[in-house]
């Protein structure tokens, strides 16, 4: 009995040592692996960057606008309906001296820093090598690549979201000391992500729900700690966010109440009391409003198929802001109507804004690595340029021709492979449905616990990023899930680890029961004559 448990005990750390060593993880012989994978990452990096060139997209001309207006203002102030979060920092950026170029420049330095901290990440998770392989699939994605250079909030949108998950996930690596304040900083830059874009609206509650799990057991010092991180983050978004920013025009009045009203414009024309109540809004004119709505209902059939309808055509007619406004035409009168029609359809006809919410996910979570951005340049709006440069030049800061050259710039080797690239990317979506059943089944079966609440983090903050696009727009607009990318390559890192630790540990358990099987059959004992 002796001799077994000394074998055992020496048996066990060789095994730990073997089984890190066929992984490639740090401390291994299999060390240099680690090192090729942050070299290829880091020339990933390198071979990424390109000129700080602007380019212009529909979406621009608010972000400027908004910006100029927040600097003269001296606090959030949107126009085109844009969220505050990117207009104020183009303020600062305006305010400190620099231009549009300076913006490209600190898009692409936050690009890198967030590539690096996604491999830290994944590093500290999986203490392997074969864990930073998405993470430089996610350095070299074309979809966030192009967002460098482009003029909206999307890149630090990505950035702040995922600095968010990656904070979580560090935080189930590091003693109960460090806990507390990794999760602080993850739920500031939740709430930096809400400021930025109204779809992470969601992500702030994910990080302090999962940051207060995290930190538990709670002692005094660690609720005084996540009480004023809340109370900070609260701060911010009720400052930095939409709900603190100043509407300068209609289009920000009505825009999301017409955004909710115009996507379940569906539910919206098949609830007779949703009908009741555009008809009540629109009097006279309700007639001429009916036939509008049910014309830009059935405009571009087939652009949206998810959804099941072109819901921008209904959100660029003005001329519904005015039928459904009151008498005054006042902005915020049109703003309440859309907000009664959205909630008097939803009430009436439950079951299809949730089968609606429920087709989005689902399609989110089989495009959760879209193939976008496959051009070999970023597109231009050329149409915006003239319009950027007024907006400056009206403002005061005529902008320099290169400021707003608007040429093409050259995205990346994936996109110059976009036949390669595109089943690249569709089989990395695959995996990701793989790795979330998996999770599934490791969870409902308790097994791999740390696998299970790192994994989990992901998929909560995951969710958290998308649902508030699938609950109010379409993830047909596949630009609503690239910010999301990121975090699908911290699951296929954390999916890939525990997929090969699983299939090893299979082999050596098997490999353990043959042996004394063999060493107890016919020819181990004594011949009986």
């Amino acid at each position: 009995m002796w001799t077994v448990i000394v074998r055992s005990d020496r048996e066990a750390p060789a095994r730990a040592r073997g089984g890190a060593a066929s992984l490639g993880g740090v401390g291994s012989p299999w060390r240099p692996w680690t090192v090729l994978a942050w070299a290829t990452l880091l020339v990933a990096i390198l071979v990424a960057f390109r000129p700080a060139v602007p380019v212009i997209w529909g979406d621009t001309p608010s972000f400027v606008e908004s910006a100029l207006r927040t600097l003269e203002a001296r606090q959030p102030t949107v126009a085109g309906g844009r969220d505050p979060g990117y207009p104020t920092f183009l303020a600062v950026t305006f305010a400190f001296g620099g231009d549009l170029g300076t913006v490209v420049r600190l898009q692409q330095a936050a690009w890198a820093v967030l590539v690096l901290a996604l491999a830290a990440t994944a590093q500290a998770a999986t203490h392997n090598a074969g864990g930073l392989v998405p993470i430089i699939l996610v350095a070299t994605y074309p979809g966030l690549l192009l967002f460098r250079n482009v003029l909206t909030a999307d890149l630090l949108f990505a950035v702040f979201l995922n600095l968010a998950t990656a904070g979580l996930l560090v935080a189930t690596c590091v003693d109960r000391a460090a806990r507390c304040w990794v999760v602080v900083a993850s739920i500031l830059c939740a709430a930096a992500a809400a400021c930025l874009r109204s779809q992470g609206l969601l992500v702030p509650i994910a990080a302090i729900l999962v940051g207060a799990h995290l930190v538990r057991p709670e002692t005094p010092a660690r609720l005084a700690v996540m009480a004023v991180s809340v109370a900070t983050a609260l701060a911010l978004l009720l400052v930095g966010s939409r709900f603190g920013a100043s509407n300068s025009d209609q289009a920000s009045a009505v825009f999301v109440p017409k955004t909710l009203f115009c996507n379940h414009l569906n539910i919206v024309l098949a609830s007779d009391a949703a009908q009741r109540e555009i008809i009540s809004a629109a009097g006279d004119r309700a007639d001429a409003t009916m036939a509008r709505l049910a014309a830009d209902f059935a405009a571009e059939p087939g652009r949206w198929p998810v959804l099941g309808f072109f819901g921008d055509a209904c959100l660029f007619d003005t001329e519904l802001d005015r039928d459904l406004a009151d008498n005054t035409g006042n902005a915020l009168s049109a703003a309440a109507a859309y907000w009664r029609i959205f909630l008097a359809a939803v009430r009436d006809r439950p079951l299809a804004y949730a089968g609606k919410f429920v087709r989005q996910m689902a399609y989110g979570l089989l495009l959760a690595w879209p193939p976008y951005g496959l051009e070999p340049a970023i597109p231009v709006s050329t149409d915006d340029v003239p319009h950027v440069s007024e907006i400056m030049t009206r403002h005061g800061r005529a902008a320099q021709p290169i400021d707003l050259q608007g040429g093409p710039v050259r995205i990346g080797l994936l996109s110059a492979l976009p036949g390669i690239s595109a089943y690249l990317f569709k089989a990395l979506s695959a995996a990701f449905v793989i790795a979330v059943m998996f999770w599934a089944v490791a969870a409902v079966r308790r097994r791999r616990l740390a696998f299970v609440t790192r994994a989990g983090i992901v998929i909560v903050m995951w969710a958290a990023s998308i649902a508030t696009a699938a609950g109010a727009h379409t993830l047909d607009v596949w630009r609503y899930l690239i910010p999301a990318v990121p975090m699908v390559g911290l699951m296929l890192s954390l999916f890939a680890i525990e997929l090969t630790e699983t299939i090893v540990a299979g082999h050596a358990a098997r490999s353990a029961t043959v042996r004394p099987a063999m060493r107890s059959g016919p020819g181990s004992g004594s011949s009986v004559s």
